[in-house]
This record gives C-alpha cells, structure tokens and sequence, in this order.
C-alpha cells in the first residue's frame, strides 16, 4: 500500500494530555503518550472510545521546556481497537501550537 502521509513521522514516547467527548457523549481529559508525530498529526493511545471526526484538544508535553506544552485541536482520522486501548490517529486542525503552561 503506498504511503499516504504528507509529512515524515517521528517515533517520540513524549506525554501527551486528549481531552475530548467519547463515544457516549461523556466529556474526558485523559493523560496518554505519543506513539508517533509528525507536523500534520500524531497517533496516541487512549482508553475511551472515539469516532472518526471526533474534535480533540490535544497537548503535547515539549520535552526542552519544563513547564510548557504544544495544544492543538485535531480530529480523529483513524481508530484502532486494541483490547485495554483504543490506538488514535489524529489531524491537526492548525500548522502551528499554542504553546500553554503545563
């Protein structure tokens, strides 16, 4: 299958905090980590259940910088099912964060 992307992804293992409304209509702020990123999008694992089309505010804990995370909105374009997990590929909805305290 040829490669989809638009943008090289980077393996990373950096924290990362979804909040969202799962598929039951019930609002979360779930800590995970970051499988992968890249300048479009990123792939996270969570524990509750979304949709494709699903909005997300996601915030990336910037490793160089202490106290301060990347957040973006992004929409869901994939969902794996896992057993325990739910594997989460997402779009960033702006090419540039908001970088926020964390």
């Amino acid at each position: 299958m040829p490669e989809r992307r638009l943008a090289r992804r980077f393996r990373v293992g950096w924290t990362v905090t979804v909040r969202g409304i799962d598929s039951a209509g019930a609002a979360y702020d779930e800590p995970s980590h970051l499988e992968n990123l890249s300048s479009t999008g990123a792939f996270v694992y969570l524990t509750k259940p979304v949709g494709v089309g699903a909005e997300l505010e996601v915030r990336i804990k910037v490793p160089f910088k202490k106290e301060n995370c990347m957040r973006y909105p992004a929409e869901v374009v994939r969902v794996e099912n896992a057993p325990s997990k739910v594997g989460v590929a997402v779009r960033f909805g702006a090419s540039r964060p908001v970088f926020v305290a964390h």
